[in-house]
């Protein structure tokens, strides 16, 4: 037996389409591959401190100065 070499091309075509499960798709890939960082903050001690302190702190802080 021998093969035939005329056989007619193919065409394959690609397409995406989009539903409405697309979006929940992307997130449940996303969760898989990125790894999830948790972080936790440390407890600030309690300070009795005057308010003006406290606005004082906070000005240098969004300043970037702290």
């Amino acid at each position: 037996m021998v093969r035939r070499t005329d056989h007619p091309l193919r065409n394959v075509r690609v397409s995406f389409e989009t539903t409405r499960f697309s979006p929940q798709h992307l997130i449940d890939a996303y969760v898989r591959l990125v790894p999830m960082v948790r972080r936790v903050r440390r407890q600030i001690p309690h300070v009795k401190a005057s308010p003006r302190e406290i606005e004082a702190v906070a000005v240098r802080t969004r300043r970037g100065e702290a």
